[in-house]
């Protein structure tokens, strides 16, 4: 049974309505629905005996919704039907949603509440709050069923709990030989019931290596995994990166960094990120240092000295050379039709030689995700792209000019930019991975306007330690250009006078179109006395153009003192504006 791993923030990947969200006293007014996290379509595609198409789809693939205590969420759950001469039958079912090790959604396929990895009863598991207004649908060919998904949760349960919704196929009748096959989608469901924060509580708990021979057609390489644990209440965004070093010479040398794509965390999860290092490491010692930033905030690293087994028939480690790229992004204007063109100078650093290979690919951002009618591999460019040349050998030390070469298709209407990325992928002459190096292209279309806009879709608050609390806010860029983003968080009292205000960090660089950032913060509520007030968070971003824009979100809070600790509770969200 295939799983899809729970990976990069983003929109739905098909075009949807405004979703639908009734909340009594507007508890989920600032969870928007017309920006989701991406769920690939065919990573959430569960297939009984064998893989076939899909012949239905489901919006949105991933539920995220919030209420207080009394209050009910609800979503409206759309069933469009692929069969264009038959009627479908569709049930639908609630399950135990898990996570593995390597950060997939499973079902958990026994009745019981059963926690994921430990096999003990779930805390954190809201099937029991979710209603549906239908156990199954029948669809007309290529028709549309909505039915209604309601979680009411239950008084003094704040925190994130989760439960999956399946959609699948019944068997058609009318098969008369063969194995009937089933086919169905795994909607996660995500529920924040708000209330008193909870602890945000989630950190690296070991990192190593591993060997893995040779098998098949698959070199034998090295694995280097880091362990993560959320110990907390929340659902966080995690990134993770490690530093591989070795010991030779008497002191400590770089050897390759890796890093692990974004993934999400459920509350009570234990998880292994693994990832190929990209080449096989001989024995010795080596050192380990790894980094994590949980929603855009940076935890407490960690780091390790092992002796590696390791390959006894690997050579000699050899250092990732990082290729030297002028520029380091390239801007192209270009016009339907027509082409031009653009030089990259690329400097071999290393002291030994290095066989370069150039491509261009669709930036990993614009992947799998889409804003209404609006798809990322829409603004992709890469199939227009010509490298030349996009394969030579640098001796040490020396540079080489290669020319991007860009040509327009003749179609009449293009997007104000378009992307892709340049990958600069290195091989030492006994053919070690000498690590790649990547630069963006952005292909300009002066005759459609530039029109920057952001969209909030999240602003929490938790417990990090004593009076420390952790600000999580995400923003999604629903504009036709990308931005360089700044974003801060504001805590004012009823009157509107400031009682503390913050930066809030987050990835640094240009954000694209359809990308989705998390933004986080420190806030010290030690001094904040008791009351209600308005916690604000404004992204500001600016255009290679010089527009200056911002988008705010804002929750109100309650701060008291019980026991002589400051308690927060969020008590509702606020609307929100763009300027």
């Amino acid at each position: 049974m295939r799983t899809h791993r729970e990976n990069a923030p983003g929109f739905e990947d098909q075009p949807v309505k405004k979703k639908r969200v009734k909340m009594t006293n507007r508890a989920n007014s600032v969870l928007s629905g017309r920006l989701v996290w991406v769920v690939c379509i065919f990573g959430c595609l569960f297939v009984l005996v064998t893989p076939v198409s899909a012949k239905f789809t489901v919006r949105p693939m991933k539920v995220e919704l919030a209420a207080r205590p009394g209050q009910t969420a609800e979503e409206v759950i759309e069933i469009r039907s692929l069969e264009d001469k038959r009627f479908s039958t569709l049930d639908l079912k609630l399950v135990e949603l898990g996570q593995t090790e390597d950060a997939y959604w499973h079902v958990i396929e026994a009745e019981s509440n059963v926690e994921p990895n430990t096999g003990t009863s779930n805390p954190y598991s809201c099937r029991e709050w979710i209603k549906l207004s239908a156990d199954s649908v029948r669809i007309e060919p290529l028709g549309v069923k909505t039915v209604k998904l309601k979680i009411t949760p239950r008084a003094n349960k704040g925190g994130f709990y989760y439960a999956g919704l399946c959609v699948q196929t019944r068997p058609a009748p009318d098969i008369a030989q063969g194995i009937p096959v089933v086919t169905r989608f795994l909607i996660p469901v995500l529920f924040e019931a708000q209330g008193r924060t909870v602890r945000q509580k989630i950190g690296l708990t070991d990192v190593g290596m591993e060997f893995r021979p040779r098998f098949e057609e698959q070199p034998a390489t090295s694995i280097l995994w880091v362990g993560i644990e959320n110990e907390g209440r929340t659902y966080s965004r995690l990134k993770s990166s490690a530093r591989i070093q070795n010991f030779l010479g008497g002191h400590w040398r770089d050897i390759t960094k890796v890093e692990h794509g974004e993934v999400g965390i459920l509350p009570g999860i234990s998880l292994k990120l693994k990832d190929d290092v990209g080449k096989s490491l001989p024995p010795g010692k080596y050192r380990l240092k790894s980094d994590l930033y949980v929603d855009g905030l940076r935890t407490k690293p960690i780091e390790k000295e092992i002796d590696f087994a390791g390959d006894p028939n690997a050579g000699a480690v050899t250092a990732e050379a990082a290729l030297k790229l002028e520029p380091e992004s390239i801007s192209v204007t270009i016009v339907p039709r027509a082409t031009r063109s653009a030089v990259l100078s690329v400097k071999n650093p290393s002291d030994s030689a290095v066989t370069v290979r150039a491509g261009a690919v669709i930036p990993p951002k614009l992947e799998n995700v889409s804003y209404g009618e609006l798809k990322g591999e829409d603004l992709a460019c890469a199939n227009w792209v010509r490298i030349i040349p996009d394969n030579f050998t640098l001796p040490p030390g020396r540079q080489q000019k290669i020319r991007i070469i860009v040509k327009a298709p003749e179609v009449n209407e293009l997007h104000a930019n378009y992307y892709a990325e340049l990958n600069l992928q290195g091989r030492y002459p006994d053919g070690q991975n000498a690590g790649t190096t990547t630069a963006l292209l952005n292909i300009q279309n002066k005759r459609v306007k530039v029109e920057p806009a952001s969209q909030p879709m999240k602003l929490s608050i938790a417990n990090e330690e004593a009076s420390m609390y952790a600000i999580v806010s995400r923003f999604g860029n629903t504009g036709n250009v990308h931005i360089t983003p700044r974003c801060s968080a504001t805590l004012m009292t009823a009157d509107g006078r400031i009682a503390r205000r913050t930066i809030l960090a987050g990835e640094t660089g240009l954000m694209l179109p359809l990308e989705v950032r998390n933004f986080s913060g420190l806030v010290d509520f030690a001094e904040v006395p008791p009351g209600a007030y308005r916690l604000e968070a404004m992204l500001e971003y600016t255009t290679d153009e010089g527009v200056n824009r911002q988008t705010t979100q804002s929750i109100t809070i309650q701060v008291s003192i019980e026991n002589g600790r400051k308690i927060v509770e969020v008590i509702g969200p606020k609307e929100e504006a763009e300027k």
